[in-house]
């Protein structure tokens, strides 16, 4: 889905309006609040040793981000992007190291289980893990085997959100688009976002990049008339849109409800509402990192 960059006086106009086509946040603000988010969900929840270690290897995505965001701003002074973002190998320079101090950083807090997957994955080639990271790059995560996809993931993650927070441009779709992926790295969305304006954002499980969608029709076939929302209870924040023509759904965060509320937290967090969704024969259009190892 092409996009292109918006002149002066329309996005002047957008912000003055009180509305954006395109939000792109701050990684090191985003990974530091989904970090606690995770720490405050795994005080209730029935999984509370896998929030943990969500939250583990998120609050190091913060100190990646300090690491490396000039490196990235120094790569992107010789490259010229195209949108949607891929990665290409020029970016294992950063990645490499980036994945060094992640496991370096995680193998003394996590527990025995983890650090066997940090040491198999110190024994895997260069060549192999350049395959895995293009693979998750490019939404195809069941190329890599899952119990080392989320670290990999986390390093990807880091570098996608950098990469966009770093462009500083803005964006708009091309009229009557319906974007169901993220319109800048191409990644699948994990939930949608119900703004406080009303305005209903998909939030990319790849680059963190929230981008507007008409509420009320499906964000997987665009279907409007067979859209229906289901949850817990009428109060729940946390809410999955199903659609009866495609049989998909994806999480809906009502942020007015509870403005804490994280895609990547809430939505693991809540895998009770998606067994309900299973056993009534809908699955995910979203995407959840997090989620992978569970599915093996």
């Amino acid at each position: 889905m092409s996009v292109k960059i918006l002149d002066k006086d329309t996005i002047i106009k957008q912000k003055s309006d009180g509305f954006n086509p395109l939000i792109i946040g701050q990684p090191a603000t985003i990974f530091h609040a989904r970090a606690a988010r995770l720490r405050q969900l795994a005080q209730d929840s029935f999984m509370a040793d896998y929030l943990l270690l969500a939250g583990q290897i998120v609050q190091q995505q913060v100190h990646l981000v300090e690491t490396f965001n000039s490196a990235v701003q120094q790569q992107l002074q010789t490259k010229t992007l195209t949108w949607p973002i891929e990665i290409d190998s020029t970016w294992q320079a950063i990645l490499d190291p980036m994945l060094t101090q992640l496991t370096s950083a995680l193998r003394p807090i996590v527990s025995d289980d983890i650090v066997k997957v940090i040491d198999n994955l110190s024994q895997i080639d260069q060549q192999t893990l350049q395959h895995y990271f293009h693979a998750l790059q490019q939404n195809q995560p069941e190329r890599v085997p899952a119990d080392i996809a989320i670290i990999l993931w986390a390093c990807i993650n880091t570098l996608m959100s950098l990469i966009v927070t770093n462009t500083q441009l803005e964006w708009q779709p091309e009229a009557n688009a319906k974007q169901s992926h993220c319109p800048l790295c191409g990644g699948a969305p994990v939930a949608s976002l119900i703004q406080g304006s009303g305005h209903r954002y998909l939030h990319c499980s790849q680059c963190e990049t929230e981008w507007h969608r008409l509420r009320a029709e499906c964000t997987q076939c665009g279907d409007g008339e067979n859209i229906q929302l289901q949850s817990e209870s009428l109060e729940d924040s946390v809410r999955a849109e199903t659609c009866g023509h495609c049989q998909s759904y994806l999480k809906m965060l009502v942020l007015e409800k509870n403005p804490q509320l994280d895609p990547i937290a809430d939505d693991l967090a809540t895998l009770v509402l998606d067994q309900k969704l299973s056993q009534m024969e809908f699955y995910r259009n979203g995407f959840n990192p997090f989620l992978l190892p569970l599915a093996q």
